[in-house]
């Protein structure tokens, strides 16, 4: 878009999210349209905005966003390819020009303000994709009498000026979001620009951990919340805020509306200041998990939850319980007949303090008294009816499998030509040979084999196999270790259990299962000695994203693409991460092992990030192996599987032409020889090769993501040559779409598919479609996202979409 023309500007309508109450400032905008009013949907859900304060000193007025019942700042989604300043400059004209393109032109033109500042620069991190969203606040007050503009009059229904004093004094109804009283309040006086991140290192702080560091994580353990619960409630939390950071009040009451666990007004006002740990009038996420833990019925009644009580009652906030404050406790524990002869028993267990005449309980002195069993019958107080955590998660699940269930979505398909000269499947060479086997397939696809051709003799102290006795041996053997450990695999996933609840293969039979994988080991080692960390693969073959140890995705994608397995027709490539997240990352990697010992050169297995192993001990796939078969060969079963990711390929080339990784384009290599240059064997790869490492953890950046973060790490964009530190792994690099062309042109290739982020509807386009993300775990850490693959065949890129909707209950 060019400086000259205007942004278009597209009326939308807006629907309220959630259930009754839970109105929210414009929720579920069906284009992607810049809109004064708010916000726009798009596949990830959330955005890069900018929100304004904007402010007319000659009347004392703000400008304020109305949607329904919840108010806010305005705020537009930030500008593609414009900088942080350009487009708040546009987003204001957008705002005050209400929709009408001659407008914005003549705000354009003569710009009514006097100044403008930015006031907060916002992170947050999002969970599973742990991309960040960025917010921010800018500033303007408004030029008098500006030619053509008249201030403080009706944009819209939807944007209304309030008086300055009623913001402060926070006089005004169904706020959203606490900017609006906090940088409202900032107008009238100076200020100094605020920067911000919440990540998820610190949304994660009081994950439950054993043993417990402190109050916090030990009532959560006491819950069984695990960090799965943690970062489904957070999305929920930053999903429902939007474009707040935290809830007020009324962004309260529709939240707990939307689940229906409380109904009364009254208490719902008490509960919120019980959460209110930092009694600044609104709610943190941690305030939120935590009070909601507070509130559970099966909850220990420990120190924690006696100060979340004692708040409840401190009514005036006043950090002390009056007589009457502590009579409305009492009157609460037990029947009207015995309120007084409690209260006389609660006077003798409380020390009191005069506080201005009058006698007050502080609350240490409640804590100790309840701690101390001086005063019983408190625990039965705060409580709700029925679980909390239990419910909200059943929610989700439901509206997961419903989203599923019901999406009608088109899946497009990515149409591409391949240049004259390059590789293609009528120029590649022919070699052909008689194989050892005849197949017999019966109708329901199950096969058989004969040998029709001789094995060939071979020297007795000869160490190789030959092919005819490889394909003998451990292919159509069916007492062939690979061949037990698929039989194994798909026999267990009818009893593995739930994900709350796993189970592991073979778990009874520890030993058993520990001599299996070891010859599984044996047999796969041969084959990864004879592979480079750039390894080639030919079409027609499937490209197939993260897994992350969804058993039940895996194996969909047998019956579906390889269902007579020896004998597919086509070449698999998978992309990486088999473990962590899922609950049967074991099992899907001793499955891929099996299918590659089988099909060798049909199958091509590359390392993801989370085939580390210090990420797998942050994550859980070291736990997994531990919980399911105990310290000793737990541990010793993780390290087996891990020596196997030390030797697996990094990256792979599909007709020397598509460029095939876990993460991305590397910075450290110009070439794919630099990669094929790389070690074999690499246990660490950040200390032991920085090629590897990036091609593992590497992102694709849209321009203005590109040109943010090289704003804020102030380092000149085209000094970069399209690569910038990646801020939302904190490693490695992310690449725009020069870099990506750089790297494809110096390397005669013309596409990168990769995975490492989840898209929800399987796959994702990057840049002008020289670039594709696809995922291949359905429904992740409980989302609704697809299944996705890539078919590359006859010089086409096809998506593939695997429906995995009844598969949704099992990885939920």
């Amino acid at each position: 878009m060019s400086k000259s023309n205007p942004p278009k500007v597209k009326e939308t309508n807006t629907t309220n999210a959630g259930k009754s109450g839970s109105t929210k400032p414009n929720a579920n905008v069906k284009e992607i349209r810049l809109k004064p009013e708010g916000e726009v949907h798009t596949i990830s859900g959330k955005y890069d905005c900018c929100a304004f304060v904007i402010h007319c000193a000659e009347h004392q007025r703000i400008l304020t966003s109305k949607q329904e019942q919840a108010r806010w700042l305005p705020f537009t989604q930030m500008i593609p390819n414009r900088s942080w300043k350009d487009g708040a400059l546009i987003g204001f004209c957008v705002v005050l020009g209400g929709s009408d393109p001659t407008k914005f032109n003549a705000l354009k033109a003569t710009p009514p303000y006097e100044t403008f500042k930015c006031m907060q620069i916002k992170r947050i991190q999002m969970p599973q994709t742990r991309k960040f969203i960025t917010r921010h606040i800018y500033y303007f007050k408004l030029k008098p009498n500006t030619p053509g503009f008249q201030c403080c009059q009706v944009i819209s229904p939807n944007l209304e000026w309030a008086q300055l004093t009623d913001v402060s004094w926070g006089r005004l109804k169904h706020v959203w979001g606490p900017e609006l009283l906090e940088f409202g309040k900032l107008a009238a006086g100076t200020f100094r620009q605020r920067i911000s991140e919440f990540g998820l290192d610190e949304a994660f702080l009081f994950v439950p951990r054993d043993p417990p560091r402190n109050l916090e994580e030990g009532m959560l353990r006491s819950l069984q919340i695990t960090e799965k619960d943690v970062e489904r409630l957070y999305g929920d939390f930053v999903e429902h805020c939007f474009p707040s950071s935290h809830q007020t009040l009324h962004s309260f009451k529709c939240y707990i509306a939307k689940y229906g666990f409380e109904q009364d007004e009254d208490r719902l006002e008490k509960l919120f200041e019980a959460f209110n740990i930092a009694n600044n009038g609104y709610l943190s996420f941690h305030e939120l998990l935590l009070g909601l833990a507070c509130m559970e019925p099966s909850i220990q009644h420990g120190e924690f939850r006696v100060k979340f009580i004692f708040r409840y009652y401190d009514s005036d906030r006043s950090g002390t319980l009056s007589v009457l404050e502590l009579k409305n406790l009492v009157s609460d524990m037990t029947t009207p007949d015995k309120v007084e002869s409690k209260m006389t028993e609660a006077t003798s267990a409380f020390r009191t303090t005069a506080i201005k005449g009058k006698q007050e309980i502080s609350a240490m002195d409640f804590v100790v008294a309840i701690g101390s069993h001086k005063f019983r019958g408190t625990s039965t107080l705060c409580r709700s009816s029925k679980p909390i955590f239990a419910q909200i998660l059943r929610a989700f699940a439901a509206k997961n499998i419903h989203q599923v269930m019901g999406c009608k979505n088109q899946l497009g398909k990515l149409m591409i030509k391949r240049k004259a000269g390059e590789v293609c499947p009528t120029c590649k060479d022919k070699k052909y040979e008689i194989a050892t086997h005849r197949i017999e397939i019966d109708i329901n696809g199950i096969h058989k084999s004969k040998v029709v051709a001789p094995i060939e003799p071979v020297e007795a102290n000869a160490t190789v196999q030959t092919a005819q006795q490889y394909s003998l041996e451990c292919v159509f053997k069916p007492i062939s270790v690979a061949n037990i450990m698929l039989r194994l695999v798909r026999e267990f996933n009818a009893v593995k259990g739930t994900a709350v609840k796993p189970k592991g293969l073979m778990q009874e039979r520890k030993g058993d299962f520990w001599k299996l994988c070891l010859l599984l080991y044996q047999d796969l080692d041969i084959l990864l000695e004879n592979e480079v960390k750039c390894q080639k693969v030919y079409s027609p073959c499937y490209v197939i994203g993260d897994i992350h140890g969804n058993l039940e995705d895996l194996l969909t994608m047998e019956k579906t693409l390889w269902k007579q397995m020896p004998v597919v027709g086509a070449n698999f490539l998978f992309l990486g991460d088999y473990v962590d997240r899922g609950q049967w990352g074991l099992e899907c990697t001793l499955y891929l092992m099996a299918f590659k010992i089988l099909c060798p050169n049909k199958v091509t297995m590359l390392r993801g990030n989370h085939e580390v192993r210090s990420l797998q001990k942050h994550y859980t796939y070291q736990k997994e192996c531990i919980l399911k078969y105990g310290e000793l060969i737990g541990l010793k079963v993780w390290e087996l599987t891990n020596k196997v990711y030390d030797k697996l390929p990094v990256c792979g080339l599909v007709d020397e032409a598509i460029f095939c990784a876990h993460g991305g384009i590397p910075h450290e290599a110009k070439t794919i020889d630099q990669i094929i240059g790389v070690k074999r064997v690499i246990r660490e790869p950040e200390q032991e090769s920085l090629i590897a490492w990036e091609i593992l953890w590497s992102d694709p950046a849209h321009m203005q993501q590109y040109l943010d973060v090289c704003e804020m790490r102030e380092v000149d964009p085209d000094e970069q040559k399209g690569f910038v530190y990646n801020t939302k792994r904190g490693t490695a690099y992310m690449f725009n779409e020069n870099g990506a062309a750089t790297f494809l042109r110096s390397n005669f290739l013309t596409h990168i598919i990769r995975a490492h982020e989840v898209a929800p509807p399987g796959y994702v386009f990057h840049f002008t479609k020289t670039c594709v993300t696809i995922f291949s775990c359905s429904h992740y850490c409980g989302n609704d996202n697809d299944c996705g693959l890539i078919l590359c065949d006859n010089q086409k890129l096809r998506v593939v979409h695997l429906d995995t909707a009844n598969n949704a209950a099992a990885t939920d």
